[in-house]
């Protein structure tokens, strides 16, 4: 992942966010964006449902973006994708979702670390992502954001949850681009 790269943009949307909105300390801003990443590592874990042990058939879809346009054999559904016209599996449907749930929090820590004036610096080859510990990075993340980890330290244990969840880095870094041209058009839109 270009960090360096995602951090200017991070830092450019922020600008445009905050010229619009009523002034704020450096320190309320820091700790309602800490809230909302906080919040936004939640909807991760509720959109995949990782933790829910007693349901078999995990995983939400954008009920927006995604609609039922048949149904296969054995009574799975096809779904179409209104950002694109392409007709997908609720599977696929769930790994979209989840990626750009991913990207929002993405967003959020890019945010933390330029108002922190860190440069993230993470090596992307020791981030391991075993797909049996989600529940551990969700919990190491929540605390993370609270303790004295850093924002690299941060990113990092982000990182792995999103690898447990499936989710590969590319896909990661194309949804926080997709996402950034959606948060353009939500300012220009009056969100």
């Amino acid at each position: 992942m270009n960090f360096k790269k995602l951090q200017a943009m991070q830092a450019k949307l922020d600008e445009a966010i905050l010229a619009d909105k009523a002034p704020m300390t450096q320190e309320e801003r820091f700790n309602k964006t800490l809230v909302a990443l906080s919040v936004e590592i939640a909807e991760v874990a509720n959109c995949s449902e990782h933790f829910k042990f007693w349901k078999d058939n995990k995983g939400k879809v954008e009920s927006g973006r995604f609609v039922k346009v048949g149904i296969l054999k054995g009574g799975h559904f096809l779904l179409n994708d209104t950002r694109n016209g392409n007709v997908i599996s609720v599977d696929q449907a769930h790994h979209l979702t989840l990626i750009e749930e991913c990207s929002d929090a993405l967003h959020f820590i890019l945010s933390l670390a330029n108002q922190c004036e860190d440069e993230i610096d993470v090596n992307l080859n020791w981030i391991a992502g075993e797909e049996s510990l989600k529940e551990y990075y969700y919990i190491t993340l929540q605390t993370a954001l609270f303790d004295d980890s850093g924002v690299d330290g941060i990113m990092a244990t982000f990182l792995n949850y999103v690898k447990s969840l499936g989710i590969k880095s590319e896909e990661l870094e194309q949804a926080y681009y997709d996402k950034n041209k959606i948060n353009y058009e939500r300012l220009e839109n009056g969100y």
